[in-house]
């Protein structure tokens, strides 16, 4: 099982010309993406991805990620942009393997007060860094399960298992044809340990 799909990690910080590439070098037949309908629309209609502006903390710390990336010369969300504009203009089969960001917003609102006041904190912090400094993907994610329990259960966890189930789902539709799913990397470990990678 698996041996049809390739996960790709990225950032979403990447140059377009690296994502192309990471792509082109696998030749796939379909391109999982992660996306939702209402995140491909946006991006297809060059408007704002985040339906959830300003309101709640979901909708700030996006906000803040963004115009951060904007400072430094750099667009959020570039690798899947790009794998997006890459499956139209090369009419390679696309699906979108994200749980919808309505759904995510709804779980971002059932976090803990005092887990949501945490992350308030270290938006604060993250705005006196570079969004370009490296961090230790492992790392991160350990720190967020410590200190965050609930809130990595809802962002990460239930994320992952929606994730791989969409990439099986695929996989059994398409046996014969190669899957390429394009991740932020910090999904990529426990997604491929899902899907029996």
């Amino acid at each position: 099982m698996g041996m049809n799909i390739r996960l790709i990690g990225t950032n979403h910080l990447m140059y377009k010309e690296q994502v192309e590439e990471l792509i082109k070098k696998e030749k796939p037949d379909i391109i999982g993406i992660e996306l939702c309908e209402f995140r491909e629309a946006a991006i297809l209609d060059n408007q704002e991805m985040n339906p959830t502006k300003e309101d709640g903390l979901l909708g700030k710390i996006t906000s803040k990620i963004k115009s951060k990336a904007e400072e430094e010369g750099l667009d959020y969300g570039s690798d899947m942009k790009t794998a997006l504009r890459y499956s139209i203009k090369n009419n390679i089969q696309r699906v979108l393997v994200d749980m919808p960001i309505l759904k995510i917003q709804e779980l971002f609102n059932k976090i803990p007060l005092k887990e949501q006041q945490g992350f308030a904190r270290e938006l604060k912090e993250f705005e006196k860094e570079s969004i370009t400094k490296k961090v230790n993907e492992e790392e991160v994610l350990i720190n967020l399960k410590s200190r965050y329990p609930i809130a990595f259960e809802f962002l990460i966890n239930m994320r992952n298992l929606f994730i791989a189930n969409e990439i099986l789902k695929i996989s059994i539709k398409n046996q014969d044809k190669k899957i390429v799913v394009i991740l932020g990397a910090a999904h990529v470990s426990n997604v491929n340990k899902l899907i029996g990678g």
